[in-house]
């Protein structure tokens, strides 16, 4: 029993050195392989950049579009009547000022000719008016004459009876009241030319209502003949011969033209790219009615206004089509080589990250990496535009992550466009 105890005790001590050894070699591993992680995080890593460019948005856009006459006009009546003729059907081509519709319309004829009747009876009371103004001048003419003779003999009478006994004092008398009644009837004609002047002034009144009269009707009756208002094709035609037509704006247009030698093509252009719109730019377009062949309009009138729905600007293009090959209604697309008249800034798609509802890219500065916050705007093939506190030849990693932290030290090897696209292909590959 004495020899057991020894051996016992001897036995723990050997077992517990063992453990306490076991746990120290453990906890030395763990210290070295933390400090080794530490060590490898800290150690610099070299990241391919490139600059930030600033260049104008170029791109090819395609936009749906459609076309329309030039001018599109629905032919009414200017009065109610009958149809008497139609010289023209659907397709006819027609030119400036041929006629196309006969209207005729009785009431019309009937309020002319009495217009007519009104005009000519106030020609002959006007000429009546000038007559008379004429002939009570000529009285007046007359009257006051026959004053300048009779004041004359009254005067040589007047000086032959300061002579006692040459002339007899009821002679002198009688010549004095014969010059009274003549400077009279002088008075009198004067009074009947003012009355002659003021009824020409009527008559004249009179012929020229008369005269506007006669000339309204006589327009309105000429549009009982139909004209073409421009070069044209009639597109529609909707009454005949014997269909009473009447002017209210409401009514169904008795024919349609529409002019489509030229046309023009409404494009709506997004929001984004209508900075790039300019003046007289010519873009070509396609239709489905003829496959693989290439049309060409002209930019030549800006709207100015957003559709609130849309959010896009139209714009309209001539197009020139004698051959008449492309009719109105057409649907079209538009390829437009726009390019953005102001320079922004662009990377290469592969430097920009989206994480966390955020959008950033990572620039270089002094060997350290600094992730900016930017906003992306269009595409231009392998570049995106971004805006941001960036600027042009900063430093950003071409292909960042956000395994790259802000404040890493970074060895920057900085590639140039071409290498670039070079790195992307190999990544894609």
């Amino acid at each position: 029993m004495k020899n057991i105890a020894p051996m016992l005790v001897a036995l723990s001590l050997t077992v517990t050195i063992s453990g306490c050894n076991s746990t120290g070699s453990n906890e030395t591993e763990e210290k070295k392989a933390g400090h080794s992680q530490s060590t490898n995080e800290n150690e610099p890593r070299s990241v391919d950049t490139i600059l930030v460019a600033s260049k104008h948005l170029e791109n090819t856009v395609r936009i749906p579009a459609e076309l329309s006459a030039f001018r599109d006009v629905g032919i009414h009546p200017k009065v109610q009547g009958f149809v008497k003729s139609v010289t023209v059907d659907r397709g006819s081509a027609v030119t400036t000022g041929q006629v196309l519709i006969e209207i005729v319309a009785p009431e019309l004829e009937a309020n002319y000719q009495e217009s007519r009747a009104k005009f000519e009876t106030a020609s002959s009371a006007l000429a009546q008016a000038q007559s008379n103004v004429a002939n009570f001048i000529a009285q007046q003419e007359e009257a006051e004459a026959k004053v300048e003779a009779e004041e004359a003999n009254y005067k040589r009478i007047q000086f032959a009876a300061k002579t006692a006994g040459a002339i007899a004092p009821v002679d002198l008398e009688a010549a004095e009241k014969t010059l009274q009644g003549s400077k009279a009837h002088v008075r009198a004609a004067e009074q009947a030319v003012i009355g002659a002047r003021s009824e020409l002034q009527v008559q004249k009144g009179r012929i020229r209502s008369a005269k506007q009269a006669l000339i309204s009707i006589g327009e309105t009756k000429a549009y009982l003949t139909v004209r073409a208002p421009f070069n044209g094709t009639i597109t529609e035609r909707n009454v005949h011969e014997g269909s009473l037509v009447s002017s209210t704006a409401s009514s169904t247009p008795m024919l349609r033209i529409q002019e489509t030698s030229k046309l023009r093509l409404l494009v709506p252009v997004p929001e984004e790219d209508i900075s790039c719109i300019k003046q007289g730019e010519a873009m070509k377009f396609t239709v489905p009615a003829f496959v693989g062949k290439i049309f060409t309009g002209t930019v030549a009138r800006i709207s100015h206004g957003l559709e609130r729905k849309t959010r896009t600007m139209i714009i309209e293009l001539d197009v020139p089509n004698t051959s008449k090959e492309l009719e109105p209604g057409m649907y079209a697309e538009v390829v437009w080589q726009m390019r953005r008249p102001y320079t922004t800034l662009f990377v290469p798609a592969t430097a920009v990250v989206s994480a966390n509802d955020k959008t950033f890219v990572v620039k270089v500065k002094n060997n350290k990496a600094e992730k900016v916050n930017i906003s992306r705007g269009q595409t231009m093939g392998k570049e995106v535009e971004v805006v941001g506190d960036l600027e042009p030849g900063d430093q950003v990693v071409l292909q960042a992550s956000e395994e790259i932290k802000p404040g890493a030290i970074v060895h920057p090897k900085l590639l140039s466009q071409l290498e670039a696209n070079k790195s992307e292909g190999h990544g894609e590959e």
